[in-house]
């Protein structure tokens, strides 16, 4: 479960107090002058369902906690100045060396529990343009399976029902 972490204001570098703010208990500045309340939002996060033409799904081993080790799709949070698709064609290419295309939304799930903090994650349906198959700087290794025939460990829950959703037959988009 993420906790708070900010224990100063980031405006005035007071010491952050809980207090009730709009009907919540909230960390907020007590300063007169200031009057900052840190609003915990969730982060935003992205991730891709790949398909081949043979319905395979691209999974990779995480390196990094949490969940070294364990196979997972590939992921990543959104940066500040990216739409949730960019975030997905650089978290590809950066783990898999593969260079996908968006094809459209598949699922969007509040991930409360987090270990770092809690998370919007959209997920999309892609497809592969082009690359060679390797494991990037957070992957172990990278790897297409058949959804009948998955590693068991896949490291997130929310990912596991991801990939319980998707059809089992073969089912890649089409090119234009």
């Amino acid at each position: 479960m993420w906790t708070r972490r900010a224990k100063f204001c980031l405006l005035c570098a007071t010491p952050l107090e809980l207090r009730p703010v709009e009907g919540r208990e909230r960390l907020a500045c007590p300063a007169e002058r200031c009057q900052f309340v840190l609003y915990e939002n969730p982060a935003s996060a992205a991730a891709a369902v790949v398909r081949d033409a043979e319905g395979r799904v691209l999974l990779i081993r995480r390196r990094i906690e949490p969940y070294r080790g364990a196979w997972a799709l590939p992921a990543g949070y959104q940066e500040a100045d990216e739409r949730p698709e960019d975030t997905l064609v650089r978290e590809v290419f950066e783990e898999t060396g593969m260079t996908i295309e968006v094809d459209r939304l598949f699922d969007y799930l509040f991930i409360p529990d987090d270990h770092r903090k809690p998370a919007n994650v959209a997920v999309y349906l892609c497809r592969p343009i082009r690359g060679e198959l390797r494991a990037g700087h957070d992957a172990a290794e990278a790897g297409w399976f058949h959804l009948d025939a998955l590693p068991d460990e896949i490291g997130f829950d929310n990912q596991r029902l991801i990939l319980s959703r998707l059809p089992r037959v073969p089912s890649a988009p089409e090119a234009p």
